[in-house]
């Protein structure tokens, strides 16, 4: 063969063999793609787009590529119009398919979530009036009965309403203020759809006309904290079932209260009863249970029973 003629193809190829880099330089060369750019941390640098490009271009085999893909972070542009660009630029469908793999397996940074704004909040603060001053601690409260008197006829031979405790409720009927799954939330049995805002047991006994009872015994003044805005309020006196350990809304009355942020609304509460009758003609309970007035407070403004109650901190089940 003469040297105007030039090598033959078997002479080419073996040419192009020995230009093709060894192994080991397509390592050296990943390496250099994939820590080259590291950032100070030590973490290697995730693979582009154009490290992909560039290890295809120089010739790099498919397998090592496919390897480093798996090997390290990636930050990858994957969509439609770039997977185009890919293609023209040599990128095969296996190599894009490795691609699409680990970008999908490489953690997702959550954003921080956005801190909710505090809402504004007011006071409702709940005073039994000087409308209850006068007589017994019983009849200035909510009575129930704890056993009937001995001999006492039992309609339908049980102790319907025998209580064990009571409890001052204070409940939030707003339709829109009522949570999900409010039953689960509320101890109370068979009352109207609520927000429970306070829950708070205490009782004492008492003999009144031979009847052992329970009264509430309540405080001078309940305080909570609610949002702005406006509430249909219920306060309500709860007892608690014999037996069956079941709270049930005995005594109760409503109002629609406004409350400011940063103020005091100041609901007024009368509370009453007495047993009425005798033995011989029977007895009844003669009870009151009724709000009075609401306000809304000045600025810094305290009420007599508030003063003397101190600040009650709420109490939920």
């Amino acid at each position: 063969m003469s040297e105007a003629e030039g090598p033959g193809p078997a002479s080419r190829s073996a040419a192009r063999r020995r230009a093709r880099p060894s192994p080991g330089v397509w390592l050296a060369l990943l390496a250099l793609l994939c820590g080259g750019a590291a950032p100070r941390s030590g973490a290697p640098a995730p693979l582009s787009n154009e490290d992909i490009v560039r290890m295809v271009m120089t010739g790099a085999p498919e397998p090592q590529i496919v390897a480093a893909i798996e090997a390290h972070p990636v930050d990858f542009d994957l969509s439609l119009e770039m997977q185009k660009e890919l293609r023209l630029a040599g990128v095969n469908d296996r190599i894009l398919e490795a691609m699409r793999r680990r970008q999908a397996a490489m953690p997702r940074a959550e954003p921080s979530p956005t801190p909710a704004p505090a809402t504004p909040t007011g006071t409702i603060r709940v005073e039994f009036g000087a409308v209850s001053e006068g007589g017994s601690s019983p009849e200035r409260s909510a009575i129930a009965l704890k056993t009937l008197p001995k001999g006492a006829p039992r309609r339908g031979g049980v102790e319907v309403g025998a209580m064990s405790d009571m409890a001052l409720a204070i409940l939030c009927t707003t339709a829109d203020h009522v949570p999900d799954h409010w039953d689960t939330r509320s101890p109370l049995a068979g009352a109207p759809r609520h927000e429970l805002l306070l829950f708070r047991p205490g009782s004492a006994t008492d003999t009144l006309k031979g009847h052992e009872i329970l009264y509430l015994d309540q405080q001078a003044a309940y305080e909570i904290q609610v949002p702005e805005g406006t509430h249909n309020i219920v306060v309500a006196a709860a007892g608690k079932q014999a037996g069956s350990g079941t709270w049930r809304l005995l005594e109760s009355d409503g109002a629609r209260v406004t409350v400011l942020s940063g103020r005091t609304t100041r609901v007024v509460l009368e509370a009453r009863s007495r047993i009425l009758g005798t033995q011989m003609t029977g007895f009844t309970v003669d009870s009151a249970w009724r709000i009075l007035s609401v306000e809304v407070l000045a600025d810094g403004a305290q009420t007599p029973a508030a003063a003397a109650a101190g600040t009650p901190k709420e109490n939920r089940p």
